[in-house]
Formats: structure tokens, C-alpha cells, sequence
């Protein structure tokens, strides 16, 4: 039996089919689930254009002042150094950057050794800009400009601490807006009070990317030849960005994932050729599954495992050899990586034990890695349906990320434990923090646990399966799946669409794969209809199946390729 509250969406109503008599009753469903409910609102979801959806880079209010800065510190032959986050959109937006700002050297003639790169250490330094990393690059780097990427918003003390030192700092970046902004640094965010940028929700690498663009135009105008449109090759880094920091995939990000994944299949980074060889990617037939799964995973595993320099230098690097080696050390990262955090995972589980009636979960670990207790977090939100937060411990020093679910922040939990923190800092689905000492920690858990009780009060807690549509397994044919694949790319805010069939009976099954992991269905729908399905990770139901019982099955309609054949594949999301 299922555990999931399936919630499936409101059927459209007649008007609706009467107002657009030329779309499929069925697709007209997604699209009213998704919001689109005008004709220009379709045409934009289903024609990205790049001039029509795109914002300029000039509707940042912070722009021009950011751009005159950087040519500024060029033009003076400062030392530039480009601050990244350790995660794939801090390392993409630096990687954005880097190549932008040695293109503009180049173009100009300028030393392009004066661009450099700085990515704090997760575990010994943590995340976003500090003191002590400020007072190093004015010593040992003599660095005039910091770019902040995907970190910055919430570093008001190494910011002051550089302008005193000589350093201005521009920060691109997107994370929550902390009480006190950073007064001598010039903020380019989406989110800042009086921000006219139309986006609200650019990834940390999306920030960066608007900075590249507008640079770029700066140096067309003093003479640099840029060809139109020179700025997409950047796309393919903010595609990778924007699914696997999980932005929705709506508005302006849709363009911008849409054109992304073009660019993505015939990038012409020797560094992601190299990794999407070892990732066992095939170019050409990239999507956002491709990133979040093969891609996305192994540039994080640089920062999680190790350093997350080993990611930035593989995008930036263009000599083939060193790419591959370089390639093959993400590699290997990524297996420790799967390894690890699976054992962590486990050890978890068994800690949580029965959930009750608990809102929010909180586990610790001795010796737990901080950089995989985000990726353990996240799966277990996906098993329990509650706010997690994960804790590695180490001594008496506590370093944790917490992970969230539908309408409950994360971050404004930490921000009620506040003073029982060293940092803190994130999004409302997605957070990090550290403290010192198991009394603080102890008191902190206690703080985010009564706010959890409050705001999570009196909501069923079970997790909840969100269905597009009850159809007949009639309905599923290659009309609808062509249909689905308009909808594409899929991602945060435009889930692959899924599909409910109530009431089939089951004609055959079996168990396939490694140990019998997977479920292999045959079904027939009540209007006779017969369907294979397959529910990877589903074997175990088999033993609760018998032939010519009723089920219910929840399921995402795709296309099986094999040997050159190509057949409709059903996948199991959930089965009652």
C-alpha cells in the first residue's frame, strides 16, 4: 500500500475546453495545472523566444555601477578575483565569469593572469566569504576587486573588513536577504528591497550570467569583436546552475534552461566533453534528467568530497589532456561520494526510526561529512514528507544542512534559533548552519522544533503525490507522450507530468533487474485496454500482487529505447 496522499488536480472546467477547442482536453489539464490559462501564456511556455523572454541585463538597478567597476579594475590591471560558492551553481557562475572576464582580457590585450579564483574549503572554512579569507587575498593575492557568486548577500563583515583593506566588492547572488546588507559592496540580486529585476528567482550562476552579459556589452561598445549572441555559449553552465540548485523552471529560467540545453549538447568546453564522457552522457541528447542526475552530481562531489576547485578547473581548463585527468578525479570523487552518503543514509534511518508525530526531523552523526549532509537530508524528506535537518558532529563543533517540503521554510526555522548559532544562512527549501557545543545545539534543535509545532500544526504529514489528471490507460498513447514532451524541459515547478489509472486489473507481473529490484506490470484498464508498466525500485510490491486483483497506479508516460526499438514506457511514480 501506498503511504502518499494522492492530491490529483481539479478537472477543467467546460469553458475552458469551449475557449481552446483545438488542444487535447488532456494537455489543456497540464496547462491549466501549471498556470497557463491565456494564449500569449501558451505560446511563451511552448515557443521560448529569446529576445521576446529574456529580461536585459540592464533592469538590475546595480548594473551600470557594476559593470563600469570591473572595466574600472582592468583597465587599472588589478587583480580581480571571482569568490565562488563550493556547490555546481557557485562553481558554474565563478566558472561564467572567469571565461567572460579572460575573453574581455583577451579582446583588449589585457593580462588575464590578473583574473583569479577563490572557493572556500566546506569543511575547514564553510560556505560564503569570511574575514579571514579577505585578509589573505589582500596579503598573499593583492586582490582590488572580489566578484561574490551564489554567496556574498549575508558576508556584511568580510565585505567592510576588505573595503578597509582596499577591496570593492560586487556580489551576484540570490540566497535569503539577511536583516543587515553589505553597505560598501554593490549588490546585484534579484531579491534586494527596491530590486526592479523582473526574476525573482535566478540561480547564484543566472546573477553572474546577467554581469557577463552586460560586461560584454560594454566591450562591443569600446570596440571588442564580440559576434550577436556571443554570450549563450555561457548557457550551457547556467542550464547545469539552474536544475541542480532546484530553481523553478518557469518564466525567464525556462528560456534560459531551454536555450541552455542547446547550447549544453554542443558545448564547447573540452571539460564538460570530458565529463559527460565519463558520466556515460551522449551529446545531442542532454536533458535536465542528464544534469541532475550524471552531470550536476559529479561537479558537486568536488566540494563535498575534497576541494571544489577540482570542478571549477575542469570547466575552465582547455587543454584536452589535463581536462581528462581532471574529468577522471570527479569521477572517482562522485563513486566515494555514492558510497558514502549511502552509508550515512542508512545510519540515518535507523536513527529516525518511527516518526510519530514529529513536524520537523533532526539526526546527528559523529564524524558525518558537512559535505554530504545536504544529499542526505534531501532523501530523507523524501521518505518521510517532514523538514530534515542532518548534522555531522565533530567534537563539540555541529555543522548541518536541512532540506524542506511544500510551504514550510527551512532557513526562517534557524532564524528563531539565531543565537544559538554560529551561521546560518539559505533558502526557504534548502538551508546550512553551524554552533558550537552540544548545549547551544541542543537548545538551537529545541527552538527550530517549537517553531516546526506551530506552523506545522494540525497538517497531515504524510507525504503527498501530486497527480496531472485521472485518465483511462486508453488515453495513454503516443498522442499524449508526444504531447508531454512539449512540456519539457522538466524540473522545479514543471514536473514531468504524471497520470492516474484507477481501478486496472492485474494481468502479469514479474520482478527484474539486480536482485529483483524492479516491478514489471501488465495491466487492463476497465474499457479493456492492456498496458506494460515498469516501477523501478517497486519489486518488493510483487509479493503483495496476486493476478486479476484491482489496483490503482500512479505514473509518468515516457519512451523506452532499446536496440533500436522504441516502445511506450509507463513508469510507476506510486501504486494503491
Amino acid at each position: 500500500m501506498s503511504s502518499k496522499n494522492w492530491i490529483v488536480a481539479e478537472p477543467i472546467i467546460e469553458d475552458a475546453k469551449k475557449q481552446f477547442p483545438e488542444i487535447d482536453p488532456a494537455v489543456l489539464q497540464l496547462l491549466w495545472n501549471r498556470g497557463l490559462k491565456t494564449q500569449e501564456q501558451i505560446d511563451i511556455f511552448w515557443g521560448p523566444d529569446w529576445s521576446r523572454d529574456t529580461h536585459s541585463p540592464d533592469l538590475f538597478l546595480n548594473m551600470p555601477a557594476a559593470v563600469a567597476k570591473v572595466f574600472a579594475s582592468l583597465e587599472a590591471r588589478d587583480i580581480i578575483t571571482v569568490h565562488g560558492d563550493y556547490d555546481a551553481d557557485g562553481v558554474c557562475g565563478s566558472a561564467v565569469l572567469i571565461s567572460t572576464l579572460r575573453e574581455i582580457c583577451r579582446a583588449f590585450g589585457f593580462d588575464e593572469t590578473k583574473i583569479t579564483s577563490y572557493i572556500p574549503h566546506r569543511e575547514k572554512e564553510g560556505y560564503g566569504m569570511s574575514v579571514p579569507t579577505v585578509e589573505h587575498l589582500h596579503q598573499h593575492e593583492k586582490t582590488k576587486l572580489v566578484i561574490t557568486v551564489d554567496c556574498g548577500i549575508s558576508n556584511k563583515p568580510a565585505i567592510e573588513r576588505g573595503a578597509e583593506l582596499g577591496i570593492a566588492t560586487v556580489v551576484c547572488d540570490h540566497h535569503t536577504i539577511p536583516d543587515q546588507l553589505p553597505q560598501t559592496a554593490i549588490l546585484l540580486h534579484p531579491l534586494v528591497p527596491g530590486e526592479q529585476y523582473p526574476n525573482k528567482n535566478l540561480c547564484g550562476t543566472g546573477v553572474a550570467f546577467k554581469l557577463a552579459c552586460g560586461l560584454i556589452a560594454e566591450a562591443r561598445k569600446r570596440g571588442a569583436k564580440f559576434p550577436d549572441g556571443h554570450e549563450k555559449w555561457l548557457l550551457d553552465l547556467v542550464a547545469i546552475a539552474t536544475v541542480t540548485d532546484v530553481m523553478p523552471l518557469t518564466g525567464e529560467n525556462r528560456v534560459l534552461e531551454h536555450y541552455g540545453l542547446m547550447v549544453l549538447n554542443k558545448t564547447k568546453r573540452v571539460g564538460l566533453q570530458k565529463l559527460m564522457d565519463v558520466a556515460g552522457c551522449k551529446m545531442g541528447e542532454l536533458d535536465t534528467y542528464a544534469i541532475g542526475f550524471q552531470i550536476g552530481p559529479r561537479i558537486n562531489a568536488a566540494g563535498r568530497m575534497d576541494h571544489a576547485n577540482g570542478a571549477l578547473y575542469l570547466l575552465i581548463e582547455e587543454d584536452p589532456v589535463k581536462a581528462g585527468e581532471l574529468a577522471q578525479a570527479l569521477q572517482a570523487a562522485n563513486v566515494a561520494r555514492q558510497k558514502a552518503s549511502e552509508e550515512m543514509y542508512q545510519q540515518a534511518k535507523r536513527q529516525i526510526g518511527d516518526v510519530g508525530d514529529r513536524k520537523i526531523l533532526v539526526v546527528v552523526g559523529e564524524g558525518w561529512p558537512a559535505g554530504l549532509v545536504g544529499l542526505v537530508a534531501g532523501k530523507l524528506v523524501g521518505d518521510f514528507g517532514r523538514p530534515t535537518y542532518v548534522v555531522g558532529k565533530d567534537g563539540e563543533k555541529y555543522v548541518g544542512s536541512g532540506r524542506s517540503i511544500e510551504g514550510f521554510d527551512v532557513t526562517k526555522a534557524l532564524h528563531h534559533a539565531e543565537e544559538q548559532l554560529d551561521k546560518f544562512g539559505g533558502h526557504p527549501q534548502a538551508c546550512g548552519f553551524s554552533t558550537t557545543g552540544s548545549d547551544r545545539f541542543e537548545k538551537a534543535v529545541a527552538l527550530m522544533t517549537a517553531f516546526a509545532e506551530q506552523e506545522l500544526s494540525g497538517r497531515d504529514m504524510a507525504p503527498s503525490l501530486r497527480a496531472d489528471a485521472q485518465i483511462d490507460l486508453v488515453q495513454a498513447d503516443w498522442k499524449l507522450q508526444e504531447a508531454v514532451e512539449q512540456f519539457a524541459p522538466f524540473g522545479e515547478g514543471n514536473p514531468r507530468p504524471v497520470f492516474v489509472s484507477r481501478e486496472v486489473e492485474v494481468c502479469a507481473f514479474d520482478t527484474v533487474g539486480n536482485g529483483g529490484k524492479h516491478l514489471r506490470l501488465t495491466v487492463r484498464s476497465p474499457r479493456g485496454k492492456i498496458a506494460r508498466m515498469i516501477g523501478f525500485g517497486f519489486g518488493s510490491r510483487a509479493s503483495t500482487l496476486k493476478i486479476g486483483q484491482t489496483v490503482s497506479v500512479a505514473y509518468e508516460i515516457g519512451v523506452n529505447e532499446w536496440n533500436g526499438n522504441r516502445e511506450l514506457q509507463l513508469r510507476i511514480v506510486d501504486m494503491v
